[in-house]
């Protein structure tokens, strides 16, 4: 309840920004997130769901498209859709914080359960966030984006995988070229990670 009334309050808070900053530039950047058709090949499953933003370099956009994005605050507003339903807005999140809600709904999706507490006898998810940079150069966007799953338990890493993209062949001239296309390798992402494999490595 805590957590949906704090992403409630930014939402809000994302809004009035907003209204008040520069026409040319949002406060934002949207993230529209696609979930895959529910599979429910993990049901009855029960992990920790941990991020770790290891990235080195923290800014999120290089010099040049720093420049097209002078108002934004570091949020990200998080949209979902789901087979057959209308998008609907999950809540607006720092990068961490995004990963973090969008794998919670992948798992979900999945019918695992998400704990809220990390225990010693269920398995952990570990997302550790490598990269996240978006640069202009040529007047082409530039993406690279990567991060790695771990599935530990007891302390011990039973199954690992790297998820990286890159996308340098796009032409995007506005705020909204660029969403398009977050949406699109954010989307790839976190769909790619196959926990079911992971977790038959780790004979879960």
């Amino acid at each position: 309840m805590k957590k949906t009334i704090h992403n409630v309050l930014l939402f809000s808070l994302v809004m009035l920004i907003g209204v008040f900053a520069n026409c040319s530039t949002k406060s934002y950047i949207n993230v529209n997130y696609r979930l895959p058709l529910s599979s429910y090949d993990l049901q009855g499953k029960r992990v920790f769901l941990e991020i770790r933003d290891v990235r080195s370099h923290k800014a999120v956009f290089g010099e040049k498209a720093e420049t097209k994005f002078k108002n934004f605050t570091g949020l990200f507003l998080l949209s979902l859709s789901e087979s057959k339903k209308n998008n609907y807005v999950v809540g607006a999140f720092d990068l961490p914080a995004l990963f973090e809600a969008a794998f919670s709904k992948r798992l979900e999706n999945m019918g695992i359960e998400i704990l809220t507490e990390q225990k010693e006898t269920e398995p952990v998810v570990e997302i550790e966030l490598k990269k996240f940079f978006l640069d202009l150069v040529d007047r082409k966007w530039i993406a690279e984006i990567s991060y790695e799953a771990r599935l530990i338990k007891e302390n011990r890493l039973l199954a690992r995988e790297t998820i990286s993209a890159n996308a340098k062949r796009y032409k995007w001239l506005s705020q909204g070229d660029v969403e398009k296309v977050l949406e699109e390798i954010f989307t790839d992402l976190i769909n790619s990670l196959d926990l079911r494999k992971m977790f038959q490595r780790a004979e879960l």
